[in-house]
């Protein structure tokens, strides 16, 4: 649970009635009677590292409340209060704020389109196989269990052309390891992905010709290939030209080599993007992203097939994946008038 002094008293239309000095009340009064335990205390070092606050029942309280045969089915999580978020720039420390809005004709439609993907997911046979009793925390803070599924869309960088996908289901926290353990309809799972998606969608903006192959294959025989994708991604969002290495990126290439040079091959192998890099343009390949996402999503749950997204890719029953290929790769030609678009199925085993 959140005890920091944001959460417990942001108003306006992102607060949340739950929090405040009655929940701190609550909280304290619980752990006098000795009937819950704090187990770890929540940190913030960064965005990227931080966890909240962990408390455990204890033995006395199953003497107060009917917890016999209890476990996540028994949970249901509300929608949040607003599910549209308009984020600021991040700071320093690579921490953005939300920002108020005026309600628009848009933020509308938006809220709309999340309400009624959060009252499909609501009513979809999603399963953790073999985990009901104890569910994990994930790296993120957040509980690992299928009463997770309500969505919001968050916006970037105080602009609504920028950022725009989906965060909350219990799918997003998970390691791509564990999602073999969830079940749709009964049946395992496929993730349908969208391939090279960035440089794509910036060749589709710089109405250029695209390069055959491989966008992230730079040295031409297939080595480092994460590596380059991190960085080509990274030229993408990055305001200005890069100056260091991104994070966990350099020790994915041959020792040696300098950043200038890995950039210089880059620009070679995808010339009609240089004038993108360094502009900060990848957020706004990232709401175009979101927007056909939303619509996948969307015509999917219209045609009865359950379908949970990650970000550039859904989850779908195995049985329903390619129903989802044709989906994506129809959506993004209607978005982009381009047939490029390269969509992979991936069979998710346990």
């Amino acid at each position: 649970m959140p005890l920091a002094h944001d959460r417990m008293w942001g108003g306006g239309r992102y607060g949340n009635s739950v929090y405040g000095q009655h929940f701190l009340d609550i909280v304290d009064l619980l752990t006098r009677l000795k009937l819950i335990r704090q187990v770890t205390r929540g940190y913030r070092i960064s965005q990227k590292h931080k966890a909240l606050s962990l408390y455990q029942p204890t033995k006395a309280l199953f003497k107060h409340l009917p917890l016999d045969g209890l476990d996540w089915r028994s949970f249901r999580r509300e929608q949040s209060k607003e599910l549209i978020l308009l984020k600021s720039d991040k700071d320093k420390d690579g921490k953005s704020s939300p920002i108020d809005y005026r309600d628009s004709k848009n933020t509308h439609i938006w809220r709309g389109q999340v309400k009624r993907i959060n009252k499909w997911l609501a009513a979809a046979d999603i399963q953790l196989q073999g985990r009901t009793r104890i569910p994990d925390v994930a790296d993120d803070g957040e509980i690992i269990a299928p009463f997770r599924m309500s969505l919001r869309r968050i916006f970037n960088n105080g602009s609504w052309r920028e950022g725009g996908r989906l965060f909350g289901g219990f799918w997003m926290s998970m390691k791509k390891e564990d999602r073999q353990h969830i079940r749709i309809d009964g049946e395992s799972i496929a993730e349908v992905d969208y391939d090279q998606l960035y440089p794509t969608l910036a060749y589709v903006r710089a109405r250029a010709k695209m390069p055959d192959g491989d966008f992230y294959d730079i040295s031409g025989d297939g080595s480092s290939r994460a590596g380059w994708k991190k960085l080509v991604n990274a030229m993408l969002f990055a305001e200005k030209r890069l100056g260091s290495w991104p994070d966990e990126t350099k020790m994915q290439f041959p020792a040696g080599l300098k950043l200038r040079d890995a950039l210089r091959m880059i620009e070679q192998k995808h010339a009609p993007l240089i004038p993108l890099f360094g502009t900060g343009i990848g957020y706004e390949l990232m709401n175009i992203e979101s927007e056909m996402l939303i619509a996948v999503i969307s015509g999917l749950f219209k045609n009865g097939i359950v379908a949970l997204p990650l970000h550039d890719a859904v989850l779908v029953g195995r049985s329903n994946a390619t129903a989802a290929r044709d989906a994506m790769q129809y959506e993004f030609t209607y978005r982009t008038l381009s047939r490029r678009a390269t969509v992979s199925i991936k069979i998710i085993r346990n």
